[in-house]
């Protein structure tokens, strides 16, 4: 999920992009994305931004494992905006790939880092002068672009299904003969819009499933013949963590006959 949240606190750890340097060289293009800083004001001004399938993926991962505060920075008595990422350690493929996307895309150079006195890692840095375009991401403000267009969706998907997704084969018993995959993805309330958007864009039904324990509830759906073409094609692509493409794999291979090697993005992201 993704939270904003008003506070007072502070964090170290964090690099931070020369705006002065970064002024005097060329400017940063990747697509239609064209960043000027601006030296006066230290803003950065996105005078176009396009929303490609990286970015989709960096808003999935942000609507699940991200947050946004603010606090009081006193130093230059003014408020600070700082986005965060906080995950387990299983998780960090997904924190490279988040990390290498806001280098790419904004130029922030940011760290991973043990949070200090658990087994959790985070991701924290300013936001300040992309928050223009930030403050359009949150869940109830999904872009139109991601929602009309099913390779946009894919990838925001996959971004969702990395931070909050499980993905499950149930195998044959007496009254099924055939393997299904489930792909729950969890929150703490009902993903209208995206079950909406599922339905749409995947062509498959989509339930809740709501915890008996906790206020929490499973956006859940199952591939299908007519649904597993989307799955391999705009999801499976974009996807991370290991042990998730291992799973979709296997049921993928189960439902194509002999095993055939499949390449995801992830392949080619540096873990350096």
């Amino acid at each position: 999920m993704i939270y904003i949240f008003y506070n007072h606190w502070t964090s170290t750890g964090v690099g931070y992009l020369n705006l002065k340097s970064f002024a005097q060289s060329q400017p940063h293009k990747i697509g239609d994305l064209k960043m000027v800083s601006n030296i006066n004001n230290q803003k950065l001004e996105l005078e176009k931004f396009k929303i490609d399938t990286n970015i989709a993926y960096f808003i999935g991962v942000l609507h699940s494992d991200g947050y946004i505060y603010t606090f009081n920075y006193r130093k230059r008595k003014r408020k600070q905006i700082r986005l965060g990422l906080q995950i387990g350690r299983k998780s960090i493929p997904m924190a490279v790939k988040f990390k290498k996307i806001l280098f790419d895309y904004f130029g922030k150079t940011v760290n991973i880092r043990l949070k200090p006195n658990t087994n959790l890692l985070c991701i924290q840095t300013s936001v300040n002068r992309i928050w223009n375009i930030l403050q359009n991401w949150g869940r109830s403000k999904l872009p139109v672009e991601i929602k009309a267009n099913k390779i946009l969706f894919g990838a925001y998907l996959a971004g969702l299904i990395d931070g909050d997704g499980y993905i499950q084969i149930k195998n044959n018993t007496k009254d099924r003969v055939i393997p299904q995959c489930v792909i729950r993805i969890g929150s703490d309330c009902p993903l209208a819009d995206i079950k909406n958007l599922i339905k749409e864009h995947i062509k498959c039904s989509v339930h809740f499933e709501f915890h008996k324990t906790n206020k929490g509830v499973n956006t859940t759906f199952y591939i299908s013949k007519k649904s597993i073409e989307f799955i391999e094609s705009y999801i499976y692509p974009h996807l991370v963590m290991p042990y998730k493409l291992t799973t979709l794999e296997r049921f993928f291979n189960m439902k194509s006959g002999p095993a055939r090697i499949r390449t995801p993005i992830s392949a080619h992201i540096s873990m350096d």
